[in-house]
């Protein structure tokens, strides 16, 4: 808890300097940013793992869901924005909050990561879900699970999603936000 207060310090500071999140949710933090993103951990197989999974995190922004989630487990996440104010401020919350070992901060785009694969791909705010099947599929493990935090428009983005890719998908309630639907989608494919 004393960690997420240093992030939401952190988070209150920067704001006046950069649009992190947007302005109206800030005095809402712990609802909105934190327990949103930490009730990914809900969805993810942990009992009796071989590994502790790793996590990419695309489009981090102000690091919702990716650095909660390295907080809270330890576990090995990626963090990737093209902005670089962004990762300016990520890094800065990643070295104040000792995760060091386990975040890796990338100030690109998540097309050139490489040959690097994940066991969970997660997004929040970011992007449409076909896109981020394009974008993140080349980086999903085997039995990857994919956490994508989504709003009202979620069935539209869906439909759209199954024209380019075929994959096993299910709507889960958001904890948070009435309106908010969490995308859990696996075996992800583009369409031949």
């Amino acid at each position: 808890m004393a960690k997420l207060d240093i992030y939401a310090e952190l988070l209150t500071e920067w704001q006046t300097k950069f649009n992190l999140v947007g302005p109206a949710t800030l005095p809402h933090v712990w609802v909105r940013h934190f327990a949103d993103s930490a009730q990914l951990l809900q969805l993810t197989e942990r009992e009796g793992a071989a590994h502790r999974p790793t996590w990419l995190d695309i489009g981090s922004g102000a690091g919702f869901a990716g650095m909660v989630i390295a907080l809270m487990t330890g576990d090995s996440v990626t963090l990737v924005d093209s902005i670089r104010k962004k990762t300016v401020f990520l890094e800065t919350v990643r070295d104040a909050l000792g995760l060091e070992r386990n975040v890796k901060v990338l100030n690109q785009r998540v097309e050139s990561l490489g040959s690097v694969k994940f066991d969970t791909i997660t997004a929040r705010a970011c992007a449409p879900l076909a896109k981020l099947f394009d974008w993140g599929e080349p980086y999903a493990a085997k039995s990857c699970t994919w956490l994508l935090l989504k709003g009202a428009a979620v069935e539209d983005e869906l439909a759209e999603a199954r024209r380019r890719f075929v994959f096993e998908h299910e709507l889960i309630p958001s904890l948070t936000d009435s309106r908010g639907r969490i995308v859990r989608a696996h075996s992800v494919r583009r369409r031949r």
